[in-house]
């Protein structure tokens, strides 16, 4: 094995260490909302797109907040109509002034998995949407953010560790690779 293929590897194998996380966005306009007192992560939310809408929804407080939008230009739909049903929680979205969509039940406010169907009306366009809206348990939410998160600085050093011993690896076979030249 080549030092550069050793190094290489080092390298991927101290990233896997580490888990990447990233955000997501509502839909394709403008900033995302911020659900206030939760961290991004832990939003529940729902995706589901087709040919003609793209919607997205995130709940806080029993809350659905839906943003519509035209799939291919992103431009977001003001004038819909969408019925929501997710087993016996049956019922419409309000038209809000700032262009999104809110549905009240009390059944959003408990943790479970569901699955959700979004039937759209706008215009002359009408089209059925279905995702999967999993929403999860506070208090556990709550225990995992006060757990010890000691396990990504041991992450971070392992990862060092990996890296130092490809180095060395390859340091030592470029060496060893020099002496067989010389003699």
């Amino acid at each position: 094995m080549t030092a550069t293929r050793t190094i290489l590897l080092a390298a991927c194998m101290a990233m896997n260490l580490q888990p990447i996380t990233g955000n997501a966005h509502e839909g394709h306009g403008d900033a995302a909302p911020v659900a206030s007192g939760l961290p991004g992560a832990n939003v529940p939310r729902i995706e589901a797109q087709s040919d003609s809408f793209e919607i997205v929804g995130v709940i806080q407080h029993g809350v659905l907040t839906l943003f519509l939008d035209r799939y291919a230009s992103n431009e977001p739909v003001v004038d819909a109509k969408i019925d929501i049903e997710a087993g016996a929680l049956k019922g419409s979205a309000q038209a809000n002034a700032d262009g999104t969509y809110t549905f009240k039940h009390a059944a959003l406010t408990q943790p479970g998995q569901f699955p959700v169907t979004f039937t759209i009306t706008a215009g002359s366009d009408s089209d059925l949407l279905a995702g999967d809206l999993v929403i999860v348990d506070p208090d556990a939410v709550a225990a995992h953010a006060t757990s010890d998160p000691s396990w990504t600085r041991w992450s971070w050093i392992a990862g060092g560790f990996v890296v130092l011993a490809g180095i060395a690896i390859a340091r030592w076979s470029r060496r060893k690779s020099v002496r067989g030249i010389a003699q």
